[in-house]
């Protein structure tokens, strides 16, 4: 997989994803899945968008927020997915403060060259995080990129499928549960 941390010189076009992917739960493991098919489907290469930082450390920074995997982990998990690109952006007060058009033409668009962007069902992204789904697509088609919800993960056993599900399971001392909602070998 190749990290790119600077979109200067970024060539062809690709599929991405956009996250923060903490844990790369089984919920987050079926969207690179989709990436990977929808990316060669379309001829492109697959990225995930992620964060070096987690955004709330910068929305609130005296959260006390336990995240599950370091930023190596989340990589390595990508890398073992089988993504083909990385782009680690970190979040600053500049990128909090961007629109959700901004960040689509401007980063993801103009500078990752992101020709089909897959968003989780419950994403949202943008300064104050105000707007949808339909705004992402319409702002996508007004710079050349096709915008795709993708549908809830349900595996029929009953469980939510989120890092905060996760770190609830965790707290509460179901080790079992949370590496469940994993889907990956941990050590906790």
């Amino acid at each position: 997989m190749t990290i790119y941390r600077k979109f200067d010189n970024i060539e062809g076009e690709y599929t991405a994803c956009i996250g923060f992917f903490d844990g790369v739960h089984k919920g987050h493991q079926f969207l690179l899945e989709h990436l990977k098919q929808e990316a060669r489907a379309h001829g492109m290469r697959s990225a995930v968008v992620t964060f070096a930082n987690h955004p709330r450390k910068v929305v609130q920074p005296d959260y006390d927020l336990q995240l599950i995997d370091t930023l190596e982990e989340r990589l390595e998990k990508f890398d073992r997915m089988g993504v083909d690109v990385c782009f680690l952006l970190d979040f600053t007060e500049e990128v909090r403060n961007l629109t959700a058009e901004e960040f689509i033409r401007d980063i993801l668009r103009r500078q990752m060259h992101i020709r089909r962007l897959l968003i989780g069902y419950d994403h949202r992204f943008g300064r104050n995080r105000a707007e949808g789904f339909d705004d992402y697509v319409r702002y996508g088609r007004e710079c050349g990129m096709d915008v795709v919800q993708e549908p809830v993960f349900d595996d029929g056993s009953g469980l939510h499928y989120s890092s905060s599900e996760v770190r609830r399971a965790l707290i509460a001392g179901d080790v079992e549960k949370a590496q469940r909602i994993l889907g990956w070998d941990q050590d906790f």
